[in-house]
């Protein structure tokens, strides 16, 4: 089955390639496509409603089985900011960026934020949502998944991307998501677990069921 992950995000297809493996899915990028996709405007006020809007658009827009991400930080001493603005949060003092420099000034707005709050006061959420719509934009499932952590001091690590140098998740404290391997995250992220709870669903329709 040609399954289209409507992101640019090269991690995020990346995390999903893997945790697909086994299955008889292919992932399809929208570079793969012959014509560029439908921008869809992330307007709802959820991660579940940007995800599910992103997939029914997208599907309908190429004919393929489409699976939608939206994700982002929640920051408890924020507020539960930047949540849905997490990929954009820095864009208004900084516009114009993208990739790997939006990231670090992404992440320098979040410490800066939070300059001087003590460790006790720094907890934060991944929040991931997915869903998956069908080539005529009927939603199929709509997954979500969380992990808890807290925000360090100082970014550290090479791997992962957006805010992952900065958090350090429940399960790992001692390390932040861009510290762990590939296995070690997908076991503990907010997007490996909500891909473990589509992934039942993902093996029913690449078998016709």
């Amino acid at each position: 089955m040609r399954l289209l992950f409507a992101t640019g995000n090269a991690g995020k297809l990346r995390e999903l390639a893997r945790l697909v493996e086994g299955l008889d899915v292919r992932v399809v990028s929208p570079a793969e496509l012959p014509a560029p996709l439908p921008e869809v405007v992330e307007d709802g006020a959820t991660f579940a409603e940007n995800a599910r809007k992103k997939a029914v658009a997208q599907a309908r827009a190429t004919g393929l089985h489409a699976l939608a991400d939206d994700s982002g930080l929640c920051v408890d001493a924020l507020g539960g900011r930047p949540g849905v603005f997490s990929a954009r949060w820095s864009e208004a003092g900084a516009p114009g960026l993208s990739g790997l420099e939006r990231d670090l000034a992404n992440n320098r707005l979040l410490l800066a934020s939070l300059d001087g709050e003590p460790p006790a006061r720094r907890g934060a959420g991944y929040v991931a949502a997915l869903a998956l719509a069908d080539p005529g934009g009927r939603v199929l499932a709509e997954v979500e998944g969380r992990c808890r952590g807290r925000i360090g001091a100082a970014p550290r690590g090479e791997g992962g991307f957006g805010y992952d140098p900065l958090f350090l998740p429940e399960a790992h404290p001692g390390r932040t998501m861009a510290e762990l391997g590939p296995a070690e995250k997908d076991a503990i992220s907010h997007r490996g677990e909500a891909f473990r709870l589509l992934r039942p669903i993902l093996a029913r329709l690449a078998s016709g069921g």
